[in-house]
């Protein structure tokens, strides 16, 4: 068993009104999975990206717009998306309040842009 205390855990700010904090990933001792944190502020968006594994989203609060593939759904607060590996997604904070989800996926999940390029963000370590 390995506690991942709450402290001090830090929260990365990062472009396009996010923040994100890891939760569980290889570099806070997990081996197979991967827990992330984030939040949106109203307006705030994620790109268009993809990843080699698929990935959960749980959003915990507020209301986003998410396009997978192209297709547009919207999730509220309790909703849960699961995004295939290799898919084209986003997600854009449509409310007025802040959104925040869990991403959850496998250990070593790497990120690619909609252009293909490997994007390594230092929070998903």
């Amino acid at each position: 068993m390995t506690l991942l205390p709450q402290t001090p855990r830090q929260t990365t700010e990062t472009p396009n009104g996010n923040s994100v904090t890891a939760l569980a990933t290889p570099s806070l001792g997990a081996t197979d999975i991967s827990v992330i944190r984030q939040r949106q502020r109203p307006g705030g968006f994620n790109p268009p990206h993809f990843h080699d594994r698929e990935e959960l989203t749980v959003l915990l609060e507020g209301r986003v717009n998410v396009s997978v593939n192209g297709e547009q759904t919207t999730l509220e607060a309790g909703d849960t998306l699961l995004i295939p590996a290799s898919v084209l997604h986003s997600i854009e904070n449509t409310g007025d309040t802040d959104a925040q989800w869990l991403i959850v996926s496998a250990a070593g999940i790497r990120f690619f842009s909609e252009a293909g390029d490997e994007m390594h963000p230092g929070w998903a370590k």
